[in-house]
């Protein structure tokens, strides 16, 4: 039985040094990422190199009697463990800064307004700007250089740039109008199911009236913070994951940006954002790629609520809608066009590795720090939700 099994996992693998090749990566990124898997006293990755008739060998080490199931299960337990305590430490940041710093500032003197059940800033809006820029930066740069420091990965692994699918490159960015356009448009009837369960979906306008506090925030948020953020999740987060497959990878990446929006109204639009983004980071190879097409959608909600709510209603409804259309019809084109003449370059084969989807949830609902954070972002989450009366 345990022969038939093993059988069946390896025919689902590849075997071989191959296994360990990205096809859609460059020559230095694969040779850079075996060598770090080689190395036998880092216990967070495993590096199986096995032929179905012998038993499992990995290098450095020798002969293993255990299946790599076991090892793969440990190793992802370890990496969750990791990653858990800097989603925790992003989560406590993002506690301290939205709710206990403005409060801070504020004993100290500085022009700003903290009103924790509207849970919104007023005041000196370049006050505001500076702490949502500082404290965006730091959430993720911090946990950045733990990940680089505890992994001692190399930055070609944990930061690819360079482009190996140029045509796919070129289509990022009208892709991603797409999928905004779409997003925008499935994301309203979304918020109408939620108000007819008397959630409340309306915002509170957080674009300046104009000048240069306009200007200092568009640069925030549509520069800035993708970048960062990018290099965070698509960067570090995907390519340090994707040693379980890169499905796997792209569903943890993409939970995780969805997660620590705190909020029901956004969740499920930058969950298909994100899913898309890396699904094309990883077929072009390319971090920038991740960074253009955050960029695109920064700058495009950016736009849809400056028609919301800086221009007369019947007017920017119009223009909201024709917006919309659009950039639809304009990403569809180019990316139809790219099928067409690049089917090739546009799928993507998911290596399977070792465990199923079903072993690597259970590994995940048992960790103890992940289960924490969960219950956490629940508890955030369940609180930024409002009911009209």
């Amino acid at each position: 039985m345990k022969t038939d099994l093993r059988e069946k996992n390896v025919s689902a693998a590849e075997t071989g040094e191959d296994s360990l090749n990205w096809r859609y990566q460059d020559k230095e990124y694969n040779e850079s990422y075996k060598e770090w898997r080689r190395r036998k006293q880092d216990s967070l990755g495993f590096y199986f190199v096995e032929n179905p008739n012998l038993l499992t060998y990995q290098d450095g080490v020798g002969f293993i009697k255990d299946y790599p199931e076991a090892h793969e299960a440990k190793t992802m337990q370890r990496v969750l463990m990791v990653l858990s305590g800097m989603l925790l430490f992003l989560t406590a940041f993002d506690i301290f800064s939205s709710n206990i710093l403005p409060l801070l500032l504020e004993r100290l003197g500085a022009n700003i307004h903290y009103d924790f059940y509207a849970k919104s800033l007023y005041g000196d809006y370049t006050i505001i700007l500076t702490i949502r820029l500082i404290s965006g930066i730091l959430k993720r740069v911090i946990p950045i250089w733990f990940l680089l420091k505890k992994f001692e990965m190399p930055l070609s692994v944990m930061i690819p740039t360079k482009i190996t699918n140029k045509p796919m490159f070129k289509v990022c960015v009208p892709s991603m109008l797409l999928v905004s356009g779409v997003c925008c448009v499935l994301t309203y009837f979304y918020e109408q199911i939620l108000s007819f369960m008397h959630i409340d979906t309306s915002r509170a306008s957080m674009i300046p009236e104009g000048g240069f506090d306009l200007i200092y925030f568009l640069i925030i948020q549509a520069v800035i913070i993708p970048i960062v953020s990018e290099i965070s999740i698509h960067g570090v987060v995907l390519q340090l994951t994707r040693q379980f497959g890169d499905g796997t990878a792209l569903l943890i990446t993409s939970f995780i940006s969805a997660s620590i929006q705190y909020d029901i109204t956004k969740s499920c639009y930058v969950f298909v954002s994100s899913l898309i983004i890396g699904y094309f980071v990883i077929r072009t190879g390319s971090v920038v790629t991740a960074v253009l097409m955050r960029m695109t959608l920064a700058a495009y909600t950016c736009t849809v609520y400056l028609l919301d709510y800086r221009v007369e209603h019947e007017l920017g409804l119009t223009l909201t809608m024709a917006f919309l259309f659009l950039t639809i019809m304009i990403g569809l084109i180019f990316t139809v066009r790219f099928i067409c003449s690049h089917g090739d370059r546009f799928g993507m084969t998911i290596k399977p590795r070792y465990l199923d989807f079903g072993a690597k949830l259970i590994a995940i609902v048992t960790n103890i720090p992940m289960i924490i954070w969960l219950t956490l972002v629940f508890i955030l989450t369940l609180s930024n939700i409002k009911i009209m009366m």
